[in-house]
């Protein structure tokens, strides 16, 4: 395992500079998908970091100057999901690693489409429910978490059960909400009505999951 390590630290030196998957498989002779898993595990060891060009082509600066920063939430959101976000004004976190509870909370709050349809795969990786509930109650998102808990539930595979009580707890809150202002599901009735959230999403918006 460090020799693995220690051969994808050896290739970051080699490669530090801006790439596209393209220019990254021309540079080290190798094809697309081999890019595409080189990609992954310099992002695991923190030297990538995510931009988009023109037609929202993905540009990949590899440094390990980009380790220094720390990690942003978006970053977190992206390790999982389907859909790649852009930041222009990122949020880091130095020091530690970033819970995938928190990106859960973090994404619902910027109350922007793209980033509800990237907090979905992150409940599949939720481990501390405990954690995620205090992290949603302390932001007054409790019945939000709920509902797009339920949602990953149909669209993300392997999503850990949430505990009865959380799901308890969520229930006892009945005025009906928007996670975004006047936006609400032509698809989802059900979870809008059971949890008097108003989705601002339909199946449509989340069809990277079904790839």
């Amino acid at each position: 395992m460090i020799k693995g390590i220690n051969k994808y630290r050896e290739l970051a030196e080699n490669l530090q500079g801006i790439y596209t998957i393209k220019t990254l498989s021309e540079r080290l002779k190798v094809d697309r998908a081999k890019a595409i898993y080189i990609i992954y595990r310099l992002r695991k060891l923190g030297c990538i970091k995510t931009s988009y060009g023109n037609g929202k082509r993905r540009i990949y600066s590899i440094s390990f100057r980009n380790k220094q920063k720390g990690i942003s939430y978006t970053e977190k959101i992206n390790e999982v999901s389907p859909l790649q976000l852009a930041s222009s004004n990122p949020h880091y976190i130095h020091g530690r690693d970033i819970k995938y509870e928190e990106a859960i909370i973090y994404a619902i709050k910027q109350r922007d489409i793209r980033y509800l349809i990237g907090s979905i795969a992150l409940f599949r990786k939720v481990k501390d429910w405990s954690l995620l509930y205090h992290l949603a109650k302390k932001e007054n998102l409790v019945r939000e978490v709920a509902a797009l808990y339920e949602l990953s539930r149909r669209f993300v595979r392997k999503v850990r059960r949430m505990p009865k009580r959380f799901l308890n707890l969520a229930r006892k809150e009945r005025h009906p909400t928007f996670i975004i202002n006047k936006y609400s599901s032509d698809d989802f009735k059900d979870l809008e009505k059971k949890w008097k959230v108003y989705i601002p999403l339909n199946a449509s918006d989340l069809e990277d999951y079904k790839r």
